[in-house]
């Protein structure tokens, strides 16, 4: 199994989902909302806290546990979806998953 996270601007996040949701087998995904730091703010120089905090920028995080099979086909779309950006605007990983199961309520 593997885990693709995606982080990306609030408003790519429509896109991104119409791409995954076209792949045959989408698994659904987990939307949660993150901020990100923007590594050019920290070479400028020295900063106060306050001046830090608010730097910060609004950023989405998907998380996706899927099949060998079917992370690569999901990791080119979203791949493919969001490469045309600017610089910063999205990252997009894929680690293994040594062990995972998807709990439900039965009863």
């Amino acid at each position: 199994m593997k885990e693709i996270r995606i982080v990306v601007r609030p408003q790519l996040l429509e896109r991104l989902h119409e791409a995954l949701r076209g792949c045959p087998g989408f698994p659904g995904m987990t939307v949660g909302e993150v901020n990100g730091y923007p590594p050019v703010a920290s070479q400028a120089g020295a900063h106060s806290i306050k001046e830090d905090l608010t730097e910060f920028v609004p950023r989405v995080r998907i998380e996706l546990v899927v099949s060998d099979a079917l992370a690569s086909m999901l990791f080119d779309a979203a791949v493919k979806v969001l490469e045309h950006g600017q610089t910063g605007e999205s990252a997009i990983w894929m680690t293994d998953v040594v062990q995972a199961t998807f709990l439900h309520r039965t009863g």
